[in-house]
């Protein structure tokens, strides 16, 4: 959606010849953190506790170099996110299930996790559920052009997010947009779905009718 159609036939092509990451980065802060958030009272403790950890690795010789920096970059996620204490004060999250079945578009099944459920209630106090999704990235560019790309990924995520509730998570509930959100931890940022989002959902089918297309010849 921001990227140009050579760039998107290169991302096609290394997603159909995956080479195996040596880590997966931020795996292991993402349950501290949705511990701490889907708590009511938003206790500390396991973010203390992950923040320990990571310091111990940090500096732990016998580990790769890789593997020091994910611990070091991951203190900084939990730092993060206590920053953000008022952006999500107002939210009710709780643990979204383990097993997520895939989002299908267009005939694609799209990687999209929900981290986290988050549940309100409209003006007439019907149930509402939505989904967050936590990303973390190390772009540092302030930049206004990495600014709007930034923002316009985090709106695409969120769309996502509500795409993925309404097919596999609503579980009868009415899906809110307002609950539905991509938050960028590192910047701070929460990005709600759009209540206007067809041109987003019209970008996202077309994207992945353009994979489903070049697949084969990728």
């Amino acid at each position: 959606m921001v990227s140009s159609d050579t760039a998107r036939f290169g991302i096609i092509r290394r997603a159909k010849s995956p080479q195996k990451p040596p880590i997966i980065r931020y795996r292991d802060v993402r349950g501290p953190i949705c511990e701490y958030l889907a708590s009511g009272t938003r206790n500390v403790n396991p973010l203390i506790s992950a923040e320990s950890m990571f310091q111990h690795r940090g500096t732990d010789s016998s580990l790769s170099a890789l593997m020091q920096d994910d611990a070091r970059n991951s203190i900084e996620v939990i730092r993060g996110i206590q920053r953000m204490q008022n952006q999500l004060g107002q939210y009710a999250f709780s643990r979204a299930p383990e097993r997520q079945p895939k989002l299908t578009i267009e005939g694609l099944e799209i990687s999209i996790r929900a981290d986290l459920l988050v549940s309100g209630t409209n003006r007439r106090g019907e149930a509402m559920v939505g989904a967050a999704v936590l990303r973390m990235t190390q772009s540092g560019e302030t930049s206004e052009s990495a600014l709007f790309k930034r923002r316009e990924m985090g709106l695409y995520v969120a769309t996502l997010a509500k795409a993925h509730v309404e097919q596999n998570l609503a579980q009868g509930l009415q899906p809110s947009n307002n609950l539905c959100m991509s938050i960028d931890v590192q910047h701070g940022d929460v990005f709600c779905a759009p209540v206007s989002a067809t041109r987003r959902m019209n970008d996202l089918m077309n994207a992945c009718r353009f994979i489903v297309a070049l697949w084969p010849q990728a």
